[in-house]
């Protein structure tokens, strides 16, 4: 795909006439997770209490419906990875794949669950300063499972 920059693709018009608004801009939070960060840090930005509880509903279904069947694991012996994918046994194949890790240095691993919804802090997507999400929202535009979300120092 194409990056094109801002450009116009849709048209906004206002509910009650008709009326084409311009000089603003449609976010697509079930499509592109850049809107869904945007419209998380515009939730928590407006004094509009009722539009935050609101905005962040909305933005909680459409991550839990595409984020319903996974499970985490929290994999390693002493710092962890979090590896997200449908079940305990194909994550643990897969890593040992990815990693390229010998069944002798495995058994020194611990693999437990680790909560989809934990509010974490990490570096930001940006690469400026930190931000808090959770695995479910931070693998919600991911298309291939098991992935590693991040790690523990």
């Amino acid at each position: 795909m194409e990056n094109k920059g801002l450009y116009v693709k849709y048209e906004v018009r206002k509910k009650e006439n008709g009326e084409l608004v311009d000089g603003c801009f449609v976010l697509r939070p079930d499509k592109d997770g850049a809107a869904l960060a945007a419209l998380r840090k515009y939730a928590e930005a407006t004094s509009n209490k009722q539009l935050s509880e609101d905005i962040n509903n909305w933005l909680d279904s459409i991550v839990n419906e595409r984020t319903k069947d996974l499970k985490a694991f929290a994999i390693g012996p002493d710092r962890y990875e979090v590896v997200v994918g449908y079940d305990k046994e194909s994550v643990i194949a897969w890593y040992k794949q990815y990693t390229g890790i010998s069944e002798e240095e495995f058994a020194e691993y611990e693999v437990d669950e680790y909560p989809m919804d934990k509010p974490v802090q990490v570096d930001s997507r940006s690469g400026v300063g930190y931000e808090t999400t959770t695995v479910r929202e931070w693998v919600h535009d991911v298309k291939e499972f098991p992935c590693i979300a991040w790690w523990s120092e």
